[in-house]
């Protein structure tokens, strides 16, 4: 076969025959120059030197040629079968080698160079931008990554839209990943593969005509622009490798501690300590408690506050001629450079560590919660008990968790004095009984105002209060409760039928309610709620005979003559403002103080309540609210 493509590669066998004729007729010449020069003659002297002069020079030139000529015509004539297959074997393989140089062989078959690699840059681009979109959208994986959608739980005008991973440079780094791979891809093609002695390997910079290479894998060379190409390429791959380790680590980190308060992960750097405040559903002067919040934040020192959120009296569609009192707010909040919108669409994305405070209706506080998520913001207030289910409260831990953002609940009652130096107490005490009586200062006739500013009823939303010392303090949940009674006297349980005056719908709801828990481990504990109980709330701890201990009130002494005195003077501002004022601003001091890393001992620390802790104070109110619905029926 070889022998029968000889006339395609190197001589074919007219060459070999006209190289044989020549060969033949230059050996005749010589043999006849050589019998002229050797055979005797009789010397004689030439009539013309100058001719016997050139005959010696052609005579001296023309024989080392002939027998060149002859050796060569010899060799061919005579060359041998295996010499000649070696040749054309050699001829063969080094058309071969030029051949595969613009072709890819892969897995047998052979594909043009330049085809290969182009399509081989277009996958790669397309899997990093698969991975891109996948580590960018989470579930929403659907999204393509290029066009910077939002997330459908989030504001349109959030910090999402707005980040690092924007479409203008999503588009920027699949243009530059594309060039940078066709041009490392492409350079791959220019490895060659060398025949030397393992031993003697090629040294780096020794070179194959005008190219320079560096020797790598033992039997490889590859150029010097393939070589720092891939070397550079290979130290991208090892640090988004280590990147995307650590996702995982960490998303393994959260999942074990769910059930823990997160760490923050939005590092906003620190101005003098100060955190921005933004109120969500502010409400009306004296009545609501959302300006109440915002009076407390405005007199702290460490809190700027940046914006105030209301939905309905800033919507003039909703509410066209707004009360004077909430216009003389807007007025004075907007000299102190306080911006006053009615959605929080309307904000630009947080740009420090921002606190937002949700003191909207519970059925709102979801998505409230979502849009300040999406605003950026690093923590969140959340007035009790978050969310109508606990299920949503579930559903907004988990994005909280997701984003890395700090959710505080606004139990309040964790804070007073009066109940701490109770719990300080019957701590010390085995087997004591505590005994916690929270009162408000409704009169009856306006009870109902009571349920419309609390729908989900006193149990979720007054006696919970106590219920979040119970979950944090005494470790009580649904699982360990051992017996629940509840005290059916009417002095201490009451069941009310209201009139709403908005709509005209008649509802239930408990003016008060007592009931006693015994936990598993033989911890007993007391709560009593009243509306219309009066200014001051107790807490008494108890022995294990039922002996009176100690008796703690508040306010006590000159401070509850104090407020009486105020709740005469103005009798436009809501009660239990006047009453718990100092409870508040003490949990927002504490929350403020954990927000900056400031936390002082335990105890403060305990007193401000996670989200987690409110999912299982929220449980732990349907628990009791049902178990006391069916003895109260």
């Amino acid at each position: 076969a070889i022998e029968q493509k000889s006339l395609s590669i190197g001589r074919g066998d007219w060459e070999d025959d006209l190289a044989l004729l020549v060969g033949i007729g230059f050996l005749g010449a010589a043999s006849f120059e050589k019998k002229k020069i050797m055979t005797p003659r009789i010397r004689r002297r030439s009539t013309q030197p100058h001719l016997s002069l050139w005959r010696n020079l052609y005579t001296a030139t023309i024989i080392p040629v002939l027998l060149l000529c002859q050796n060569i015509a010899f060799a061919k004539l005579f060359e041998s079968k295996k010499r000649k297959l070696a040749r054309l074997h050699a001829e063969l393989a080094k058309l071969e080698e030029e051949r595969l140089e613009h072709l890819v062989v892969l897995f047998g078959y052979e594909f043009d160079k330049l085809g290969f690699y182009t399509a081989t840059s277009i996958f790669l681009v397309l899997f990093v931008a698969s991975i891109v979109q996948l580590s960018r959208s989470r579930r929403k994986w659907k999204r393509l990554a290029v066009f910077g959608g939002a997330d459908s739980t989030m504001s349109q005008s959030t910090e999402y839209r707005k980040g690092w991973m924007s479409s203008k440079r999503n588009i920027s780094l699949l243009i530059a990943t594309a060039i940078f791979s066709y041009y490392v891809i492409f350079n791959l093609g220019r490895a060659t593969k060398y025949n030397v002695d393992y031993n003697k390997p090629r040294k780096r910079g020794s070179s194959v005509g005008t190219q320079r290479f560096v020797i790598v894998l033992g039997t490889y060379e590859l150029d010097e622009t393939t070589f720092y190409s891939l070397l550079v390429t290979s130290i991208v791959v090892l640090v988004a490798l280590g990147y995307n380790i650590g996702i995982v680590c960490r998303k393994l980190q959260e999942k074990r501690s769910q059930n823990q308060q997160t760490t923050k992960v939005n590092a906003f750097p620190k101005e003098d300590d100060v955190i921005d405040v933004i109120v969500v559903d502010c409400g009306l002067p004296k009545k609501d408690i959302g300006w109440f919040h915002l009076m407390q934040f405005l007199d702290m020192s460490n809190i700027n506050v940046r914006a105030v959120v209301e939905p309905f009296y800033l919507d003039k569609a909703k509410c066209p001629q707004p009360p004077q009192s909430f216009l003389d707010l807007v007025s004075v909040l907007q000299d102190l450079d306080v911006k006053c919108v009615k959605s929080l669409g309307q904000l630009d994305p947080c740009q420090r560590q921002t606190l937002c405070v949700l003191a909207g209706r519970t059925d709102k506080n979801p998505q409230y919660f979502r849009e300040c998520i999406g605003l950026g913001a690093t923590h969140i207030y959340l007035e009790p008990p978050g969310a109508v289910s606990v299920g949503e409260l579930k559903t907004m831990s988990n994005v909280a968790n997701v984003r890395g953002v700090q959710v505080y609940m606004g139990y309040h009652k964790t804070c007073s004095p009066y109940i701490e130096k109770a719990v300080t107490l019957s701590q010390s005490i085995p087997k004591s009984h505590v005994f916690f009586c929270h009162n408000e200062n409704y009169f009856k006739q306006d009870l109902h105002r009571a349920l419309i500013r609390h729908p989900e009823g006193m149990v979720r939303s007054m006696a919970s209060q106590e219920l979040a010392v119970l979950v944090t303090q005494f470790g009580v949940t649904t699982d360990s409760v051992k017996a629940f009674k509840v005290n059916t006297n009417k002095l201490f349980s009451e069941k009310q039928t209201f009139c709403n005056k908005a709509n005209g719908i008649e509802v239930s709801d408990f003016s008060r309610v007592a009931f006693k828990i015994v936990t598993t481990n033989g911890r007993s504990v007391s709560v009593m709620a009243d509306r219309c109980g009066g200014v001051v709330s107790f807490a008494v701890v108890k022995s294990i005979a039922g002996k009176e201990i100690k008796k703690f009130l508040s306010p006590d002494g000159d401070s509850a003559s104090r407020i009486e005195h105020e709740l005469r003077r103005d009798t436009e501002m809501t009660h239990q403002f006047t009453i718990e004022g100092e409870d508040y601003m003490e949990l927002k001091r504490r929350v403020v103080d954990s927000i900056l890393g400031k936390e002082g001992d335990s105890k403060s620390s305990r007193s401000v309540i996670s989200i987690q802790d409110g999912i299982e104070v929220l449980r732990l109110s349907n628990y009791c609210a049902q178990e006391i619905e069916s003895v109260l029926q």
